[in-house]
């Protein structure tokens, strides 16, 4: 069983001269995106609940995203209930995905959903709630933790695809707390809502960023990973890496073919001025127009022996 903590990824962007190229692409934005819905809230019918006795599962109104209702998880933690064995226990509930064919996530990009709590708590604990993919086979899964999810408002789950351990063996979704987080006592409700998978159609840039945020002058090469979607042309695609200097100089980019996972170096003939650059990843068409692109900042500092 794999299992993930979804953080933030901090980047640490420098905005760009004006009057440069634009990107024609429509990048990471809902107008690029297409979105197979797996569940909309309206009802539970084809939910389980792992363990009534910990868990109340219906489709509520109090709170939706979308529509008119929720997936509503609603538990009052009891540490001498629960199951015979576990009396302080994992309330979970979820979705059986093989009997609408649901499956198979490997074209798309992302798992995402929304997800709202109401509790009697002030403030939720550390690892507040889990969300669980289940493989063919015995004990086979992937799981997240989701410490982002906060009392009082609407949490947006964004899971990458290819995170999960067999994208194209999906056979349920289950979101589950551990009553050891919490106290004897606390009620905790999970709104669960909009619950989709989407993918990108035209390439973009996904996630970009340099190997090292603090860079000596005397270097001659910076490596960067990235990360790009687009289930439409991308393999048509060149990658170019380019470092622009502290007074916006760009030196000679690199190019490379498309990866959806990848990694690029650029070579610097020249010792870098020292303070703040920018390394510029950029994607382009056949026709070597751009399609999208992407800034990460870092530092030069002098180097050693200069």
């Amino acid at each position: 069983m794999a299992i993930h903590l979804l953080v933030p990824i901090l980047a640490l962007a420098i905005a760009a001269p004006g009057g440069e190229e634009q990107p024609y692409g429509k990048g990471m934005t809902d107008a690029n995106k297409e979105r197979l819905v797996l569940e909309d809230g309206e009802d539970t019918a084809d939910w389980y609940n792992g363990s009534s006795d910990e868990t109340k599962l219906s489709a509520d109104d109090r709170h939706a995203k979308e529509g008119s209702r929720a997936v509503l998880f609603a538990n009052v933690v009891d540490h001498t209930k629960g199951e015979t064995n576990y009396p302080i226990g994992w309330p979970r509930v979820g979705k059986d995905l093989g009997k609408h064919q649901l499956t198979d996530w490997s074209a798309y990009d992302f798992f995402e959903c929304w997800i709202y709590c109401d509790t009697s708590r002030e403030r939720l604990p550390a690892s507040p709630l889990g969300v669980g993919f289940y493989h063919s086979g015995p004990k086979r899964s992937t799981s997240f933790r989701l410490p982002e999810v906060t009392k009082g408002q609407w949490f947006h789950v964004q899971i990458p695809v290819a995170k999960i351990e067999l994208s194209a063996d999906v056979q349920r979704v289950q979101f589950n707390i551990s009553e050891s987080d919490y106290k004897h006592g606390d009620r905790v409700d999970f709104y669960i809502d909009d619950v989709v998978l989407t993918r990108f159609v035209d390439p973009a840039i996904n996630e970009f960023a340099p190997e090292r945020r603090l860079v000596y002058s005397s270097e001659r090469q910076l490596r960067a990973a990235y990360s790009l979607v687009g289930y439409k042309g991308l393999e048509a695609v060149t990658v170019e890496l380019t470092i622009l200097g502290p007074d916006g100089t760009a030196l000679a980019p690199a190019t490379g073919s498309p990866s959806r996972q990848g990694e690029i170096t650029a070579r610097i003939e020249r010792p870098l001025a020292t303070g703040n650059c920018l390394a510029r990843l950029s994607l382009r068409d056949g026709e070597g127009k751009l399609i999208d692109r992407r800034d990460a900042g870092f530092r030069v500092i002098a180097g050693p022996g200069l």
